[in-house]
């Protein structure tokens, strides 16, 4: 979610090739805990409130005062006070306002994986990414809008939900993290048990390709711990390399090689936790052959070095019971 615009982009330019120079760069949360909230009073001297970018992240906007208007792709909405828009993953989005005149919002700004499951269950194929990526439509009082004002009930106890996400972020009681993906569900089957989408396109009955997924999946995590090899994964499977990757990524939104990496640094937190292993006989231990290489992709999907992230974790006294 960037805000403050520093470069004036008008509407018209808004496309949905996901122009990479305006691919959104700052990291919301951790591979851990893929989650960020922002309070925003927006700057008064700029039209552009949210400047023009997009991200993989899911974005919801709470508009807590005054008037706007989002532009999402090709479509532009009006906003107002008490307005809650679903901005979808990857989506380019621009918020304005008058120059001169209030906009203040929070967003709430979560990577899909936080609420899938390891594999792509029928929740996720049903519910959650029509919501995620196909851009669902609402019926409000007088049209089909992708913002949602307030009228009917479940509006209201949807926007009591997003409160209580906010409110748990900002004063963090113990299980925040629990309480906020509980509310991130309850808020997801309010908004697509409302939601206009086609539910027999939105579900699409792949057990093959699936069951393939699932099959690789468990391949990688038995051998994480040593080299793997695409022609190796072609020969084992008996599928071309270019179905197999572009099948797995359909379906994990990673590359194997990705997924494999995201693997061993799961393996490895696990170890710099409950361990006092050196960081190279973890590396060593996990697959990875070259301790730089392990501490760069730790850092990626981390955010953090190794070293760090076991000084960052202070374990509370009740849990070691």
């Amino acid at each position: 979610m960037k805000n403050l615009s520093m470069k004036k982009i008008p509407a018209k330019s808004i496309t949905n090739n996901n122009t990479p120079q305006l691919r959104e760069t700052r990291i919301h949360g951790n591979s851990l805990f893929p989650f960020m909230l922002y309070d925003i009073q927006s700057d008064t001297t700029f039209p552009e409130r949210v400047n023009c970018h997009w991200h993989e992240e899911v974005e919801i906007l709470v508009i807590e005062r005054g008037n706007g208007r989002l532009y999402l792709g090709e479509e532009a909405f009006a906003l107002k006070t008490g307005s809650i828009c679903l901005i979808p993953s990857n989506a380019l989005h621009l918020v304005t306002c008058e120059i001169g005149e209030a906009l203040d919002f929070y967003a709430i700004v979560f990577h899909p994986d936080l609420l899938y499951s390891l594999g792509n269950d029928i929740i996720q194929q049903k519910f959650l990414d029509p919501l995620f990526h196909q851009g669902v439509q609402f019926s409000t009082l007088y049209e089909t809008s992708r913002v949602i004002n307030p009228a009917f009930a479940w509006e209201f106890t949807l926007r009591e939900v997003l409160d209580e996400i906010h409110d748990a972020f900002l004063t963090k009681p113990y299980g925040y993290e629990l309480l906020i993906k509980a509310a991130l569900l309850k808020s997801c089957h309010l908004m697509i048990s409302h939601a206009i989408v086609n539910q027999e396109e939105a579900y699409v009955d792949s057990d093959y390709r699936t069951g393939l997924i699932k099959s690789i999946m468990k391949y990688l995590q038995a051998n994480y711990n040593d080299t793997v090899t695409l022609d190796e994964l072609e020969k084992t499977f008996n599928i071309s390399k270019g179905y197999l990757c572009r099948s797995f990524k359909s379906v994990t939104h990673m590359t194997p090689f990705e997924y494999l990496n995201y693997f061993r640094i799961s393996k490895s937190t696990e170890l710099l936790l409950e361990t006092d292993r050196e960081i190279s006989q973890i590396a060593l231990q996990t697959g990875f052959n070259n301790i730089s290489y392990f501490n760069r992709t730790f850092q990626r999907f981390m955010h953090m070095t190794p070293r760090e992230f076991r000084r960052s974790v202070v374990r509370r006294p009740s849990e070691s019971l």
